[in-house]
């Protein structure tokens, strides 16, 4: 019984000082030590979190294994490890990390055979193939109604996972609410919904409008909906409530990106850099803001930073790809680019930056694959279907350079560039009354 708490105190130690390796060590030990009743093991001093409910010494040590397991990125064999637990289902905390290892593990093979396919379609077509036994098991305990906030989270990406899409929503909505602090459910509702082409009804779904997350929900949903000015307002309000977010600054800073209030948008970036200098997250937004403004000696600056603090993440790559392309080194701009992508296939910016480097180098086709990529991956993001109004306009397809720009325009109805573009467009018909009605709207929105 001493082995056993001396040890479980390691794991609970180790683990909280991230020494995954010795966590693991000692959790196996744990572990093999032969088979005590309830009452002879001892629970360590200061259980991990999310354990408090456990009142078995097994137990506790299964969980602690399957999780140090999971910090070495064994998945497989930390679901191994839980899968003979009698009644899992009565420990939230143990099934879902047995559910949630073995979803990640199905994850780590799709990406794997993904990688092995050549053609774009086949590559689409790669699943995981441990969805249908984790939502098997999730569903029959969600009629039940003996899953909680987590549990439904796990249960909602599965559904999305299988295209099953509204129900994937309806059941994020119900772990939102019961587990409202999980912020990746809310941003799972919002990508699902702008698949669905439905963002702007979501807010009527809503169960949980009273707790306080909903607000940093909501000003998501606006800049989602390139309702600029709505979600600063959010932010702003929020900002009383945590003056000291780097995330708050960083997504105001978006905001006035969006709105083209380039020095206001650097000033508050600026800001997000001198409060939490190792944050790479949105900083590929600040390098086209210096991008736009042909501010080379900060962006070499930064791209200078950003391999120092970590030359290997998507946004590190896209800022490295901007100062290239602002020297005029299109391929090894588009390299880059093609860096982040492998890092992250569904970073979207990076698509669209490569759309614009094919652009430049006058590679059409490849402009078009970029730019289709980036609209699959997020229907809602205009800079795509902008692309692609560019791109058709300079092979003089103009009736498809007109029907992306329509789209572009829909996601951006107050754009002046929208509607130049079209009225542009219109004008090479010789639709000149249209083209008129466009050029009106665009001194209304502000061109000049």
């Amino acid at each position: 019984a001493k082995l056993q708490e001396e040890l479980s105190q390691a794991v609970a130690d180790l683990s909280f000082c991230e020494l995954a390796a010795s966590a693991q060590w000692a959790a196996e030990l744990c572990v093999a030590l032969p088979p005590q009743t309830d009452a002879d093991c001892d629970m360590p001093v200061h259980m991990a979190d999310g354990c408090r409910d456990v009142e078995s010494g097994s137990l506790y040590s299964s969980i602690m294994l399957a999780k140090t397991h999971f910090s070495m990125r064994e998945y497989g064999r930390a679901a191994h490890t839980l899968s003979c637990v009698k009644d899992l289902h009565k420990h939230p905390r143990a099934l879902f990390l047995r559910l949630y290892a073995l979803y990640l593990a199905g994850e780590k093979r799709r990406e794997e055979e993904a990688m092995e396919v050549a053609d774009p379609v086949e590559k689409c077509q790669v699943r995981n193939a441990e969805l249908m036994a984790i939502e098997e098991q999730l569903a029959a305990l969600c009629e039940q109604g003996a899953l909680d906030g987590l549990c439904l989270y796990l249960y909602g990406i599965t559904l999305r996972g299988m295209e099953m899409k509204e129900e994937a929503r309806r059941v994020l909505l119900q772990s939102a609410s019961a587990f409202p602090c999980n912020w990746s459910a809310w941003l799972d509702i919002i990508a699902i919904s702008s698949d669905l082409n439905d963002v702007a009804n979501l807010r009527s779904q809503l169960q949980a409008t009273d707790h306080w997350m909903s607000w940093f929900f909501r000003a998501a949903l606006h800049v989602e909906l390139q309702r600029n000015e709505d979600a600063l307002e959010i932010y702003a309000n929020l900002r009383r409530f945590f003056p000291e977010s780097s995330y708050i600054l960083s997504q105001m800073a978006t905001c006035q990106y969006n709105m083209r209030n380039f020095d206001a948008s650097q000033l508050l970036f600026d800001d997000v850099r001198k409060r939490d200098p190792y944050k790479l997250a949105s900083l590929d937004t600040y390098s086209n803001i210096l991008y736009v403004k042909e501010d080379s000696a900060s962006l070499s600056h930064l791209a200078r930073q950003a391999v120092k603090i970590d030359k290997y993440t998507p946004e590190a790559c896209c800022i490295i790809g901007n100062y290239y392309s602002l020297k005029g080194e299109h391929e090894k701009s588009v390299t880059y680019f093609q860096r982040a992508l492998s890092l992250n296939r569904n970073f979207t910016p990076a698509w669209i930056l490569m759309g614009h480097e094919y652009m430049e180098m006058r590679n059409a086709p490849a402009a078009i694959d970029a730019y289709r990529t980036a609209v699959n991956i997020n229907q809602r993001d205009y800079r795509a279907w902008y692309g692609l109004g560019q791109t058709y306009e300079l092979l003089n397809l103009h009736f498809y350079a007109l029907f992306y720009y329509r789209r572009a325009m829909t996601l951006r109805p107050d754009d002046a560039r929208m509607w130049c573009a079209m009225a542009e467009c219109y004008n090479l018909m010789d639709r000149k009354s249209e083209a008129l009605k466009c050029y009106e709207k665009a001194h209304r929105c502000g061109d000049r």
